[in-house]
């Protein structure tokens, strides 16, 4: 198994990708795990600006690999090149009992933090 990890952007076509905006976004970052021309993995991050601190903060909000290529390694590979960006500050979020994630975090050298998520909905449909 040899995995190159690419980049999209622009028109690439990817199976990935449902929303086109997404490789629009300058701020979108969009990572594929490719073996033999096959793609069977991904990770999708933002590149977050920021007032104080470090300027550029990244927000990993997705990564995703095929069942049939999981512990492989694919993951860490491709959190892995998100570090090769250069931006030195990196955030995920998971939830307590999603194990796979949790132990890819660890892997890539994460450290566990408790905080608090809160969540809002805006418009018509609020909830009171």
């Amino acid at each position: 198994m040899t995995i190159k990890i690419r980049r999209l952007g622009g028109d690439d076509a990817s199976v990935f990708v449902e929303h086109r905006e997404l490789l629009d976004d300058p701020h979108a970052i969009l990572l594929v795990a490719v073996d033999d021309e096959e793609e069977v993995g991904f990770v999708l991050a933002y590149d977050l600006p920021r007032r104080h601190g470090n300027l550029r903060q990244l927000f990993v909000y997705e990564v995703d690999v095929l069942a049939s290529h999981r512990r492989r390694g694919i993951g860490r590979l491709l959190l892995e090149q998100l570090a090769e960006l250069g931006i030195r500050e990196a955030f995920v979020l998971t939830e307590p009992d999603n194990e796979a994630a949790n132990r890819l975090y660890e892997r890539v050298g994460g450290t566990r933090s408790d905080v608090a998520m809160w969540d809002f909905e805006f418009g018509e449909e609020r909830k009171s």
